[in-house]
């Protein structure tokens, strides 16, 4: 039985007794069983592949050779999709646990979400900069690469925007003003559908989606919302597998985004409105996307590209692109986020969110005890400008 038979039948058995979805609540007496949400992210000794564009190779500790990119670039260099998915490649490679990395993570018959973040649209409130949008050549590197491998059947690609891109007839078919070569949403699909026709890539607005009202599995983090209540797309809880893909990027109230704060997509604007002003009733950002983040925790976390999103002084609340050609990749999102906090020039350990999912059993916001296997923290670290902060 699959993981999204398995956690359907509560909700299918009381469909069946004509009950509504909203009534669903907690059973009483039940002890909360966060363990239980914290496995798929649990890894008591992290590893985590952190890939900038100048890598060169490198030893393990071990002594095993760790290959070369084909074409090493400086970090502030425009990259080629061919060289992004050297990057990516090599990331995934050497991110995960102790029996191994996204190899181990997805089974062949799995339906795999991949949730993405798009934060800002071409012609929306705010100026559009590519730093603010998962890099659709890094999501067509890692579906090509399961594709290859022979690990998962069905793919979606995922999201819950705030924004809604000018002229264009959906969020899938914008070409992001050209920065991404071009390569719309739609348009990776249909050529990863041509080349792969046994499997099945689709994608999916979040915004309105199918969804269901459900309460928090474990202890409740949103400060205003004691009930622990949330409507959330059907689609998180029936696929077997989420891989989160976000950029590095600030975020004001959080201090970073990266893969935790991505979950805050998962929150349908046909409840909570755009640009998802609802969910501010129910607490903080970093709070609520935990609550999210527990309906089904991401197996495996990448972070980064080759564009990132940095705080904008001369505009409260917006960002501004910055280049930062890095990768990391693991099994652990809190430790791919403690990772790409320290690269941005944050202390990972005064990040509220980062602590408390620290406090729900997800790993360590301790970023030199987690191990980085490609080059180290302080190789490419840079200072993004934070939130609230003068340039």
């Amino acid at each position: 039985m699959h993981r999204r038979d398995l956690l359907l039948i509560p909700w299918r058995a009381q469909t069946a007794l004509g009950q509504p979805q909203a009534s669903q609540t907690r059973p009483p007496g039940n002890k909360p069983r966060e363990w239980m949400t914290a496995a798929a992210s649990r890894d008591t000794v992290p590893r985590i592949g952190l890939i900038p564009s100048t890598f060169t190779g490198g030893v393990e500790s071990d002594g095993r050779r760790i290959r070369p990119l084909a074409r090493p670039a400086p970090l502030t260099q425009p990259l080629s999709a061919d060289q992004i998915d050297d990057m990516l490649q090599l990331a995934v490679e050497l991110g995960g646990g102790r029996r191994g990395g996204l190899a181990t993570v997805i089974g062949r018959d799995d339906w795999v979400l991949i949730k993405i973040s798009i934060r800002n649209c071409p012609g929306g409130s705010q100026p559009f900069h590519p730093g603010s949008v998962t890099d659709p050549r890094l999501v067509a590197g890692v579906l090509g690469y399961l594709a290859a491998s022979g690990l998962g059947r069905r793919f979606t690609i995922a999201e819950g925007a705030p924004c809604r891109p000018a002229g264009t007839a959906s969020l899938w078919d914008t070409t992001w003003d050209n920065q991404f070569d071009g390569l719309s949403y739609r348009s990776l699909v249909e050529a990863l559908s041509r080349k792969h026709p046994q499997l099945r890539f689709e994608l999916l607005d979040l915004n309105d989606a199918p969804s269901l009202r459900m309460p928090v599995e474990g202890r409740v983090l949103a400060s205003r919302n004691p009930e622990g209540m949330y409507f959330i797309p059907r689609v998180l809880r029936e696929c077997d597998k989420v891989i989160s893909i976000a950029p590095l990027a600030t975020m004001g109230g959080s201090g970073v985004a990266l893969s935790f704060l991505n979950y805050l997509g998962f929150a349908p604007a046909a409840h909570y409105g755009y640009p998802r002003n609802g969910l501010s009733a129910l607490g903080e950002p970093g709070e609520v996307a935990l609550d999210l983040f527990s309906f089904h925790p991401a197996g495996y976390a990448i972070a980064g590209g080759s564009f990132a999103a940095e705080s904008d002084p001369s505009t409260p609340g917006a960002t501004r692109m910055r280049r930062h050609n890095v990768i990391i990749a693991g099994t652990s999102a809190l430790a791919v986020d403690t990772v790409g906090a320290a690269v941005m020039g944050f202390e990972p350990d005064a990040i509220r969110h980062l602590e408390l999912a620290v406090r729900r059993g997800y790993g360590t916001d301790d970023a030199y005890s987690i191990w980085t296997r490609g080059v180290e923290i302080d190789d490419v670290k840079a200072a993004f400008q934070k939130p609230g902060t003068a340039a």
